[in-house]
This record gives structure tokens, sequence and C-alpha cells, in this order.
């Protein structure tokens, strides 16, 4: 089980076992030390995350990180306006903005969508 801001998260036996084998590991040293971040998945550049590239290596060990990834734009769309979003994560506005309806909770476009198709039948 995963805490996260006393949040209680049961995590899948594979991802649980990876994780306790990460914590496990010796703290970093050299440049990693020494940087202000500290990152899960730290990348070969000091202060750097791990590339989307590396991370992939999570799907052979059945671990999807599309879902995940998508769950987290989203979330961070809710919580951002797209002007912010963009240049935080080195997405084009329109992209940021993309997630932004995404993630919208305004339900009045559902509403009007299923008006129309009703008057059309």
């Amino acid at each position: 089980m995963l805490v996260l801001d006393h949040t209680p998260i049961q995590l899948p036996e594979l991802l649980a076992r990876l994780l306790a084998d990460l914590a496990d590991q010796a703290p970093p040293s050299g440049w990693a030390a020494n940087s202000p971040r500290r990152w899960l998945f730290p990348g070969i550049r000091p202060g750097q995350h791990l590339s989307s590239n590396a991370l992939c290596r999570l799907a052979a060990h059945h671990i999807p990180i599309r879902p995940a990834r998508a769950t987290a734009l989203i979330q961070l769309a809710e919580d951002l306006p797209p002007a912010v979003l963009a240049p935080m994560l080195g997405l084009h506005v329109i992209t940021a903005q993309q997630w932004r309806r995404r993630a919208s909770t305004d339900w009045t476009a559902c509403l009007e969508a299923r008006r129309s198709s009703s008057r059309a039948t």
C-alpha cells in the first residue's frame, strides 16, 4: 500500500514489489545527491526525471502507463489554466486547451448535444 498525503492507495502486487525494491535502494550519490529535486525515477541528467522512453519499460512488466498519463494530465488540466499547464509540461497551448476540455465538468455541452440529437430523430 502506498500512502500519498494521508490517502492510502492499494497498488497491484507487481507494482508494489517494484516500488518496495526502489525504496530499498541506497540513497543517491554523485550529482543526484546534490539535486534539489527528488524524482521517483531520476534521469541521466542532473535534476531531470527519467525520459518517457525509459518509462516505457514499465509496460514490459504489464504496468499500463498511457492511462496513468492521461489521468495525470486531466487532473492537472482541472486545476491549472492552459496558459500555465502548457509551459510547465512542455505542451503546446492548444494541446493544453484540449486537455482542459477533456477535464471539463461543464455538462451543458453534453445536454445540448442530447437535445439536438433528440430533435433530429
